[in-house]
This record gives structure tokens, C-alpha cells and sequence, in this order.
């Protein structure tokens, strides 16, 4: 386990200078200044327009850009600092921990700290809600495959996957929070209780993926021969499917959810815009409009990290769940 632990730390390393150079080439390859949109109509200085080139390295080849970005070239002394206001050491980059700073100075590590906490509570509440209902109705459904309860999930999930989360999140506020008054309309200060509605309709796609995932392995594993073989030795019904069945039923379903938990922190920018939450959906939007490419590059580059750590996270859990996955 350890050697497959370091194995897959080792492949980090390719996988996220990739994915990084990709955003960042994205982002600063676009043709057009970005000072310039950023003044809009107005004029800029040659004099102001020359500090900034150089204090951002807009003027460097691409490659030599996300160099200096990633941290492994190092940078003029006197045109960064590090986020504590400090001269930098001529090394200021992501692998040093400094994620830059955005077009308005202000740096992009701050930017994140005030945003992500808002985006990981309504991740996480979105995750646990879709977690525990989304398995639950799976279950429900694949135990009693033509029952009305499963005919229930199969048809409510597909209504949902059929509805866009933008007009789910509108109806959302429509019906509980004008009409019924149950759920502030306005999710601002991203409290516990002004969060419970936006989870829902972020996690509302997820979870009817899971049931149904949960649902379709369910049937599967219920009809392979180790089911029958337990059956027919006498063990109850309950140990059967609670401790074999269902456990090898959830591997798609912890695999789903490992892609997902990187993608409900990534994916939020529409229910945060709905909701008025300021998470980091919300700040990326902000600084694709403000054509801000240091905030959008920081916010993705720490994406990519978590994605990475719950992969691997993931793929150590079918481990806990099948006895028989061992990694050498």
C-alpha cells in the first residue's frame, strides 16, 4: 500500500504540470491585452502599461510565463511580492505556495481564502445530501426492482436530469423561497440555514446519477453466483447484501463521487450566481468577465489539486470495500 502510495504521489507530478499548463495557456495565450480590457475604453499610459507588462511577465514567451508562474524560473525581485506584502526572493510561484496577484493587486491567495470556505460548506452539504439520499433511494430501488419505489426513483431522477440547474435553482427560489417563504432567497452570508436550498439543487444532478448507479450495480451484484452461493449456506439476508452486495455495488458509486467532489467545488458557479453566494464559481465568473487571468489560473490550479487527492483518495477506498483489490 505505501509503494502504491508514493507510486501514485510520483504521477502527481506529470499530471499537474500538464493540466496547469493547459489552464494557463488557455487562459494568456488568448489573443488581445488584458490591461488594456481591463481599462476598458480608457486610455492606459505607456508608462503604466510597461510596469504592468513586466510586473505580470506579459511580455515573455508562454512557456517562460508559467515558469515564472509555477515558481520553478525565477522572477525580478523588485517587480513581486509574496502575499505578505514582502519583497519575494526571485522565486514567487505556485510550488512556493504564492498563487500571484490579480489585475487589481490584490493577491489571489486572499481572493481564495475568502472564497473557498463559503464554496467547501455548500460543497460539502451538496455531497452529504446527495450521498445519503442518492444511495438510500439507489438501494430502495434495486432491492424492490418493479416495486412503485423504484419506479418512483427511475422516473423523479429522470426529471431531474431532464431539468437544467439554472431553472431548478429559479424554481427553487420561486416556490420555497418567495411563495412559501421556507429558504432565504439570498444566500450572501452563506449561513448553515441560507445554504440547505443551494445544496439541493447543487447536489440535486449528482444525486440521481448515484441512485441510479447504486440501483443498476445493485441488480448486478443480486444476480452474481457469490450472492447465491451465501444464499444458499443459510447466511440471513441482511448480512448478504449488507456486508457483501451492497459494499461491491458501491465501488462505481465511490468512484462517481470522487470525480464529483472536485466537481461540485468547480461547478458551482451557477448556483452561486443563482444564490448569490460569493464562492469561488462566483469569483471565477468575475474574473472571466474582468478578463482577470491570474484569479481564474489560481481558482483552477487548486481544482486540479483536489481533484488529484480525491482520486487517490477514491482508488484507496476499493481497498476498505473489496477485500480482494490489493495494490502492489
Amino acid at each position: 500500500m505505501f509503494r502504491y502510495i508514493i507510486r501514485r504521489l510520483l504521477q502527481f507530478i506529470p499530471v499537474f504540470f500538464g493540466a496547469t499548463f493547459l489552464i494557463f495557456a488557455m487562459v494568456f495565450a488568448v489573443p488581445g491585452d488584458p490591461i488594456q480590457a481591463l481599462a476598458g475604453d480608457k486610455p492606459v499610459p505607456p508608462q503604466v502599461l510597461a510596469v504592468l507588462n513586466d510586473r505580470y511577465n506579459l511580455e515573455d514567451p508562454l512557456l517562460l510565463q508559467y515558469g515564472k508562474y509555477i515558481g520553478v524560473v525565477p522572477q525580478d525581485p523588485t517587480a513581486r511580492q509574496t502575499a505578505a506584502g514582502e519583497p519575494s526572493d526571485g522565486f514567487a510561484g505556485v510550488i512556493q505556495g504564492e498563487f500571484g496577484f490579480s489585475f487589481s493587486q490584490r493577491p489571489v491567495s486572499d481572493i481564495m481564502a475568502t472564497a473557498i470556505p463559503k464554496t467547501a460548506k455548500l460543497g460539502a452539504m451538496a455531497f452529504l445530501f446527495e450521498i445519503i439520499l442518492g444511495i438510500s433511494a439507489g438501494v430502495l430501488a434495486g432491492l424492490r426492482k418493479g416495486s412503485f419505489a423504484d419506479n418512483f426513483v427511475l422516473v423523479s431522477t429522470l426529471a431531474v436530469v431532464a431539468i437544467p440547474v439554472f431553472v431548478l435553482g429559479y424554481a427553487g427560489q420561486l416556490i420555497f423561497g418567495v411563495q412559501l417563504g421556507w429558504a432565504p432567497v439570498n444566500a450572501a452570508k452563506a449561513g448553515f440555514g441560507e445554504l440547505i436550498l443551494p445544496a439541493i439543487v447543487l447536489g440535486a444532478l449528482s444525486l440521481a446519477y448515484i441512485a441510479r448507479l447504486t440501483r443498476t450495480s445493485l441488480n448486478e451484484n443480486l444476480r452474481a453466483d457469490y450472492v447465491k452461493t451465501a444464499t444458499a449456506k443459510g447466511l440471513p439476508r441482511t448480512r448478504v447484501i449488507g456486508r457483501h452486495t451492497l459494499r461491491n455495488s458501491l465501488i462505481p458509486v465511490i468512484t462517481f463521487l470522487g470525480i464529483d467532489l472536485g466537481a461540485l467545488m468547480g461547478g458551482a458557479i451557477i448556483t452561486e450566481g443563482i444564490f448569490n453566494i460569493p464562492g469561488i464559481g462566483r469569483a471565477v465568473f468575475q474574473g472571466i468577465l474582468q478578463s482577470d487571468g491570474p484569479v481564474v489560473v489560481g481558482i483552477t490550479t487548486f481544482l486540479v489539486l483536489l481533484f488529484m487527492i480525491s482520486n487517490l483518495f477514491v482508488d484507496l477506498m476499493y481497498a476498505w470495500l473489496d477485500p480482494r483489490i490489493r495494490y502492489e
